[in-house]
């Protein structure tokens, strides 16, 4: 069984050095888990992470292969999208950190939550 306790207490520990959020959603943009200052920047940062995923998704192209991971800059931070399993996976920064912190920090978790995700994928 997931716990969500725990998957959000692994996405805390990301949640330092200019990371605001740390969020976990389902492909159509649910919370699962998250990491964030309050539920309310969570549930904002995840419906922004998750029109952006499947908006990129749909105009990527089938010879370069799936979307698999996006980096942005805005007025105001950064963010890195990624999938882990069938998830999607959203990191939020202030504009002051480094973009190859914010990727690694994303592969980190990636790599770390991939094979527990995997398992629950088909409920």
């Amino acid at each position: 069984m997931l716990k969500p306790k725990l998957i959000s207490q692994v996405l805390q520990q990301a949640t330092t050095g200019g990371v605001k959020a740390t969020i976990l959603l389902n492909p159509e943009g649910s919370l699962l888990a998250f990491a964030a200052q309050s539920d309310r920047d969570a549930r904002i940062y995840g419906a922004i992470a998750s029109n952006i995923w499947t908006i990129y998704s749909k105009h990527c192209k089938p010879e370069v292969g799936p979307l698999s991971f996006l980096m942005l800059e805005c007025e105001e931070g950064k963010v890195a999208i990624s999938i882990v399993s069938t998830m999607i996976l959203c990191l939020v920064a202030r504009d002051d950190v480094e973009l190859g912190i914010l990727k690694a920090k994303s592969e980190a978790l990636t790599r770390h939550l991939e094979e527990p995700l995997s398992r629950v994928a088909g409920y």
